[in-house]
């Protein structure tokens, strides 16, 4: 074998200290504009290479000269080079290689889409002269005066914007609509634009060739990227920094600008385009940028803080070496040596990406669902399950299996078996048997008064907690619309009078008798008809009760014929309603009876017995105490519309139960649960039946 010749267009410079301070060296790539890191040892191998003499006679030559670098070493830095093309291939053998090597990268048209899809770069511009023209611009804008300025201006914007918090707020919603979306869009690009600039400028300030600046697809969204790699040549990791910090820093220098602009400038297009500016950039900066889970700008600036090159590869090596000794005891050394302290920070890094990225990559396949076309997005999801998720996981157990000669019963591995058995029978064994449903206790049938239209109120006649009876006139109910038309009406028939009375006198008058007291008593009808209308929307107690609920109503207040004013309880018997999930259906259909345990333990145990249930799923939650929204246990959304409604986020089932005994404290309405009796069932059944439920739902087309 002999020694590769080496490419001429390499070029070798002097890199940043390792972390352990040893020095470094950099080998850069200017056909791909790639560097690669090497330390001392395969820099003296570089400063001794023999090209096209036999590997042997440089082994020897490399000892003579008593260069601490051991054959293994030699033969890997050889395999470096050949696999990253660092050397020119003469040979029919090495011309295959690279065949070989194409042929592997150049995957089918179909993987190259599934891995693609989601994120992908198209250079658009190489600004390196214009940035070089402009500089001296940006450093005027980056200058401590001009800083100084900034951050005094942003604390004033500051402190006026939260003494103005509830008009900032409410700016998002008069904006959450199509004509918002579209300038927030907008905005985005703007300040992203800047963004970049950042990046590039400080880049150049510091001797940094920008290669170019260009459009990144991120899960379909566009994004502005600066390509920054000749940073690597660095050997200041502070400025390093500098340069990946420097995006973040011009959003949060535009965010204090906007924020300020929004606080002191009036009403119109110029406070609207801050508000803009000023909500794009906090969010970017703070939500998307700082993350270091994702290669995004946090990334890089915790892995030059940390002065960790391939920070996310090793410490994904280190994180998969950790789990394995902790579930089988292999006791290999890990897969670099590095103090302790240093080490369980790269593990704890990869294992706090991972459970990030598997939560990124679930909303990533639920945003790719939604926002296509059903059977596109179906297969979106899958790709984006599998490829990102459960392969991953395949890969690393398909890893175990191949080490299973390896395992030996230890501690380690006794105990993965005792948690993995504890584990399987929690989840498979069918030992739970009773059910407990987010439930609701009344005393006595409930009427729930509305109004009969949208109208006024005159007067009101009742208290919260009053008793009335059949008939008793609650609220005094007015409609200026109606109330407009009886006054018409009556002018009407003022009119017709007077036109009656005048008859004798007027032949005409005479002539139309009998047409003029047609009308007059259509007239008298149609009043009669609007008096009694007007007088219908006054409320009148529809049976004996106590008033509940009864809000806050006032004379001369507006009310909708959505909104429920109050209720009437009649004390009869107690009721209670209760409600079950989709999937635990199946398991009480021999349930008859059980007990409901208020929330508080207000009062005791109350037993309930099963009267019916709903066969249709509840589309509205009536009682608001049970909802999340409200501080119950069952998870809703309101939804907005003509009426307000808390609608449940999963399929539940509406059961109705009645007692004979009402608890002595029972304040009209407690929430609490109901507990029954149920069918042996286990967990994974539950994770089954909710899977497949949900696979049912999503089936139609």
């Amino acid at each position: 074998m002999t020694v590769p010749y080496l490419r001429q267009d390499l070029k070798l410079s002097e890199g940043p200290k390792k972390e352990d301070g040893s020095p470094s060296w950099l080998l850069y790539d200017s056909l791909r504009n790639k560097y690669f890191s090497i330390n001392k040892n395969a820099f003296d191998l570089l400063n001794n290479w023999s090209s096209g003499s036999q590997l042997d006679d440089f082994i020897k030559k490399i000892n003579e000269i008593n260069l601490l670098v051991s054959e293994e070493e030699i033969n890997e830095f050889i395999n470096f080079l050949d696999q990253n093309n660092l050397t020119i291939k003469k040979t029919s053998e090495e011309v295959k290689s690279l065949v070989v090597q194409r042929n592997k990268t150049n995957k089918h048209w179909l993987l190259k889409l599934i891995h693609n899809y989601l994120f992908f770069k198209i250079p658009l511009l190489r600004p390196g002269t214009w940035l070089q023209r402009t500089l001296p611009i940006a450093m005027f804008l980056s200058s401590l005066t001009v800083r100084r300025l900034i951050y005094v201006l942003g604390i004033i914007g500051i402190f006026l914007t939260i003494t103005n918090y509830e008009k900032f707020l409410s700016t998002f919603s008069y904006f959450y609509n199509i004509n918002g979306l579209i300038l927030f869009g907008i905005t985005i690009v703007f300040v992203k634009a800047l963004h970049e600039l950042g990046h590039a400028y400080v880049a150049t300030y510091y001797k940094c060739k920008v290669s170019s600046i260009g459009l990144a697809m991120l899960v379909f969204f566009p994004f502005l990227y600066t390509d920054t790699s000749d940073a690597w040549k660095l050997t200041d990791h502070r400025k390093r920094l500098v340069i990946n910090f420097a995006g973040m820093l011009t959003e949060l220098h535009l965010a204090l600008i906007a924020t300020f602009a929004w606080a002191v400038f009036p009403e119109g297009i110029m406070k609207s385009a801050a508000f803009f500016i000023a909500t794009s950039s906090w969010i970017s900066s703070l939500l998307i940028n700082i993350s270091p889970f994702m290669r995004f700008d946090g990334y890089y600036v915790l892995s030059d803080f940390l002065k960790a090159e391939n920070l996310q590869p090793r410490s994904f090596a280190l994180g998969r070496w950790q789990i394995r000794e902790w579930l089988f005891g292999f006791k290999f050394q890990p897969p670099e040596q590095l103090i302790a302290n240093r080490r369980w920070t790269f593990i704890i890094y990869a294992w706090a990406t991972w459970i990030y990225r598997f939560f990124i990559f679930i909303g990533i396949a639920l945003l790719v669902y939604y926002l296509t076309f059903k059977i596109l997005g179906i297969i979106l999801f899958i790709i984006e399950i599998v490829w990102f998720i459960l392969l991953p996981i395949a890969r690393e157990v398909i890893q175990w299996w191949k080490l299973r000669k390896s395992m030996k019963f230890n501690r380690s591995s006794m105990r993965s078996i005792v948690l993995f058995t504890v584990f399987m029978f929690a989840m498979l064994v069918p030992w739970r048997t009773s059910l407990s449903l987010p439930a609701v206790i009344e005393d006595g049938i409930v009427l729930d008064i509305f109004a009969s239209e949208d109208s006024k109120i005159r007067k009101v006649n009742v208290s919260h907690n009053q008793y009335v009876a059949e008939g008793d006139l609650l609220v005094v109910m007015t409609s200026p619309l109606i109330s407009n038309k009886v006054e018409k009406a009556i002018d009407r028939v003022k009119m017709i009078q007077q036109k009656l009375d005048r008859r004798v006198g007027s032949k005409l008058d005479l002539s139309n008798l009998l047409i003029l007291e047609n009308e007059l008593q259509k007239e008298i009808e149609i009043l009669n008809s609007l008096k009694e209308e007007n007088k219908a929307l006054s409320i009148y107690a529809p049976s004996d009760g106590i008033i509940k609920d009864l809000i806050s109503l006032n004379a001369n207040q507006w009310v909708n014929k959505k909104d429920k004013l109050f209720s009437i309880v009649q004390s009869e018997e107690v009721q209670v309603i209760a409600f079950v999930s989709e999937t635990d259906l199946d398991k009480i259909k021999k349930v008859s009876s059980g007990y409901f345990h208020a929330k508080n333990n207000e009062f005791a145990k109350v037993k309930v017995e099963l009267v019916s249930s709903n066969e249709t799923s509840t589309e509205e939650l009536p009682y608001l105490v049970l909802t999340s929204t409200y501080g119950g246990t069952i998870a809703s959304r309101e939804i907005l519309g003509k009426k307000k409604v808390q609608r449940p986020e999963n399929a539940l089932y509406q059961l109705n139960f009645t007692s004979s005994e009402s608890p002595k404290d029972l304040q009209w309405q407690t929430a609490g649960s109901v507990k029954i009796d149920s069918e042996n069932y286990n967990i994974f059944q539950n994770i089954f039946n909710a899977t497949t439920s949900i696979l049912i739902q999503e089936s139609g087309f």
